[in-house]
């Protein structure tokens, strides 16, 4: 568990970072804050300052990763060292796949990259809604709590959907439910159990995630149905909405877009080929 003094360190360096860089770092405050273990983040400090940051998010299997160096202490091998710890650290595990995660405008980091065993392997659209009246749909739609017995739904759907491994969705799941902030809804349609969707609250921001309709039913109009019922709800509760989608789902983004969504950034991943 990371401390508080920790956490704070972590969120000025993305600040200043950010601030610097002109783009937002994908740095999961909300798994920071759920930490159950020292294992996944490294830190290099210089004078009692936080200088670089790594962080490893995983999801069973599979792991992502993602950090930052403050501007004034970039091309002194700080990163290099970060990321050969975290290295070390995965080789003493199983794990199937690690994602490295740069925003797209960021140069030093698609440089850092390059001179990995690293391959590209998609972007990432992060959306943000923009304003726009919406009617929800009227259809036999409800959004009904996740129990323990749709547990099977949920790991099906998001193997057909998101060609996510029964473990690795298990693991998913474990983490949702530790985050307070989040709920897990069945879409039922019709008075069948057909999808479903994660929303990840905050006071003033809400995130949608996990967002899936079984192919037996896509085509009828439930996706955008849901999306906009769900909008409606939180925008309604004063919140701003995210999301994020994959740029290879093309469906998925028309969708969201019509819905009123505007992509502000685009996160790129490579696939790490020597653990």
């Amino acid at each position: 568990m990371l401390k508080e003094q920790q956490l704070k360190d972590i969120e000025e360096l993305q600040r200043i970072c950010e601030n610097k860089d002109g783009f937002q770092l994908k740095l999961n405050g909300d798994m920071l804050r759920s930490r159950d273990h020292d294992q996944d983040d490294f830190f290099h400090y210089e004078d009692g300052k936080l200088a670089g940051f790594l962080g490893l998010y995983g999801f069973g299997s599979s792991y992502e990763l993602c950090g930052m160096v403050h501007p004034d202490y970039r091309k002194q091998g700080v990163f290099t060292e970060l990321f050969q710890q975290s290295i070390d650290s995965l080789k003493a595990r199983t794990i199937k796949k690690l994602l490295i995660n740069a925003p797209g405008s960021s140069q030093s980091g698609k440089a850092f990259i390059e001179t990995l065993p690293a391959n590209y392997s998609f972007s990432e659209y992060q959306m943000k809604w923009e304003h726009k009246e919406l009617e929800a749909a009227d259809k036999d739609i409800q959004l009904i709590p996740v129990r323990k017995e749709d547990m099977g739904l949920i790991f099906e759907l998001d193997y057909l959907c998101f060609n996510i491994e029964r473990n690795d969705a298990e693991n998913f799941m474990e983490t949702v439910e530790k985050d307070k902030g989040s709920s897990s809804f069945i879409i039922e349609y019709e008075g069948k159990k057909v999808g479903k969707i994660h929303i990840q609250s905050e006071t003033d921001r809400s995130y949608i995630f996990g967002f899936a309709v079984h192919p037996s039913h896509q085509g009828k109009g439930i996706g955008r149905a849901v999306l906009e019922k769900a909008v409606i709800e939180e925008s309604q509760a004063g919140r701003n909405i995210f999301l994020e989608v994959a740029a290879k789902n093309a469906n998925a983004l028309k969708l969201y877009e019509r819905t009123g969504f505007v992509s502000y950034q685009v996160q790129d991943y490579y696939d790490y080929t020597e653990l």
